[in-house]
């Protein structure tokens, strides 16, 4: 398996989840309810970079890396009483 963040191996741990052989904090475990600081390496300039749940923007070269890349779902919007809202350009 491969690192769902920067490529690398993946290793398999004894729960079942994957942790990134390359130590970019990817893991493909239970996703907590709070977002989590990460760290990587800019792909623009390789300076040290962190970010949010594997989402990632450099300062120095302006990089940054796909959303879709992220640890888990971005998250949405949704009001109690109504359920989702779809995205509506007013």
């Amino acid at each position: 398996m491969q690192c769902g963040n920067c490529g690398a191996g993946a290793t398999q741990g004894p729960d079942g989840s994957w942790t990134c052989n390359n130590q970019c904090g990817w893991s493909s475990g239970v996703t907590p309810a709070t977002p989590e600081i990460t760290t990587t390496r800019c792909r623009g300039c390789d300076a040290e970079v962190h970010g949010l749940d594997g989402r990632y923007a450099c300062g120095l070269c302006g990089w940054s890396n796909p959303w879709s890349e992220g640890h888990r779902p971005l998250p949405g919007y949704e009001d109690e009483e109504s359920g989702p809202t779809p995205n509506v350009l007013r």
